[in-house]
């Protein structure tokens, strides 16, 4: 049974999101566009590979960049790091840590997007100086069960944006909250992203986004004497996610499938409906190589995953990351 106030708290996040399209539409006729455009970049080569829907799933150490409730999933500690290879020599990488302290969880984040521009005063072979542009976030997150099926979670992040004539700097949060019901089979989350300002008051890529999730998994055979967790035998995952920008886009609806083979190969299929004027529509593809550690790594859990999201405009991008658990 939830607590009241877990109740009400679920309740004011529904009426969030069934307003979220109209108010969605009333920020948009008067908005421009947003600075730190970097903040869109989704982490995680997992997520990437489910086409972008995982605020309803949120089991692992990449939900401090879609819904930070999740992190009550993080049953110890979690490591994770990405790179993502994209067009335009466009460098982003994200890094990630998550710790469980009796039933607080909280974790570190940094999430950036780096390039390199050529100056020329005239048509020349050689550029006459190259200049880094490009921005960071780093965040920190909490995030505490209410109850046994309501979860909530918050990340406070400092930005930095490093432009060719100037630079910026602002604040922003996340707060999220998951259910896990039906004997946490059925997740429902939801999370409001990048609520803040640079200085000179140039908005953010403020955001809604919502998720559902379904998974499947079988216990283990057999207790043993170790000081690792049990963790559950994943074997699928059905997820779906709407994205509601606020002030600088239209939505978009994501879907994806995970499937476990042998609980240490998983293969991920997503795709992503768009409702913006230039097309947006996109497969994904994924694999994920999982491998818990033996004798002096035994209380070490590996897991590799790759992403690919081909776009025919502007380019293939490639994600490569790892997650580390102990």
């Amino acid at each position: 049974m939830l607590k009241r106030g877990a109740v009400q708290i679920v309740m004011a996040l529904l009426i969030i999101t069934a307003a979220a399209p109209s108010l969605h539409a009333d920020i948009n006729d008067g908005a421009g566009t947003v600075g730190a455009a970097f903040l869109k970049i989704e982490g995680g080569s997992r997520p990437a590979g489910l086409g972008g829907a995982f605020a309803g799933l949120a089991n692992d150490i990449n939900t401090i960049f879609w819904n930070p409730a999740g992190l009550t999933a993080v049953n110890d500690r979690e490591l994770t790091a990405m790179q993502h290879f994209s067009f335009a020599e466009i460098n982003n990488q994200t890094i990630g840590y998550a710790q469980r302290i009796e039933r607080l969880v909280w974790g570190a984040s940094f999430l950036g997007s780096f390039t390199e521009i050529e100056r020329r005063q005239g048509p020349t072979e050689d550029p006459d100086s190259t200049a880094t542009i490009g921005g960071f976030a780093t965040g920190l997150s909490l995030a505490y069960p209410l109850g046994e099926a309501i979860s909530v979670g918050g990340t406070a992040k400092i930005i930095s944006e490093q432009l060719d004539i100037q630079n910026a700097y602002g604040v922003a949060a996340d707060v999220g909250l998951i259910l896990r019901l039906l004997d946490n089979h059925l997740g429902i989350g939801v999370a409001v992203q990048n609520a803040g300002v640079l200085d000179g008051g140039e908005n953010l890529p403020m955001a809604l986004r919502a998720g559902v999730a379904y998974r499947k998994w079988k216990q283990p055979a057999a207790e043993v004497e170790t000081d690792k967790p049990m963790l559950a035998q994943e074997i699928w995952a059905l997820v779906a996610d709407a994205h509601l920008p606020l002030l600088d886009a239209n939505p978009s609806f994501h879907v994806g499938v995970e499937r476990w083979f042998y609980q240490s190969i998983a293969a991920r299929v997503g795709y992503r409906i768009g409702f913006n004027e230039n097309p947006s529509d996109g497969l994904a593809l994924g694999i994920g190589v999982r491998r818990s550690g033996e004798d002096a790594l035994a209380s070490i859990d590996f897991q590799f995953d790759y992403a690919f999201v081909p776009d025919a405009y502007v380019g293939n991008a490639h994600r490569v990351s790892f997650i580390t658990r102990f």
